[in-house]
């Protein structure tokens, strides 16, 4: 979680998956805070989450200005950096730089299930003979 979660003065809550957060300045200049649908300080839950871009806006950093809806950024955590973002193209960026974005957490990437062409040749990988469909298993044990 980000330093702009340890502020006593606004309430706050941990986000939740599908909850759109908003970047935007509090109401100094260089504090920047996410806010989530209650309009309270939305907390990213962990470091590495996955954050979907929902909207984009102007940012002066190149990078930033070349997201797109619907991309994933990853949220990392660091002690002397503070909240860092790391951008598809492998850039990390800082939350002042989203200001403007309004993001959401990603469900959790789970693996693709393989094709049933790949788990057939795994199975017959190794075995001499193969058994064609339509013939009966005696005449199959013959050969």
């Amino acid at each position: 979680m980000g330093a702009y979660c340890t502020l006593d003065s606004i309430r706050r809550h941990p986000a939740g998956l599908g909850e759109i957060m908003e970047v935007r300045r509090l109401a100094t200049y260089s504090d920047v805070a996410m806010f989530g649908d209650r309009g309270e300080i939305a907390c990213i839950p962990h470091k590495g989450c996955l954050l979907e871009i929902v909207a984009a806006g102007e940012a002066p950093h190149p990078e930033v200005n070349r997201l797109l809806p619907g991309q994933v950024i990853r949220y990392t955590r660091s002690f002397f950096f503070g909240d860092r973002f790391e951008l598809p193209s492998g850039g990390r960026v800082r939350l002042p730089q989203l200001v403007g974005f309004k993001l959401q957490l990603a469900p959790p990437r789970t693996a693709p299930l393989p094709e049933e062409n790949a788990i057939v040749q795994r199975a017959t990988r190794g075995k001499a003979c193969v058994v064609e469909a339509g013939l009966d298993t005696a005449a199959a044990a013959r050969r």
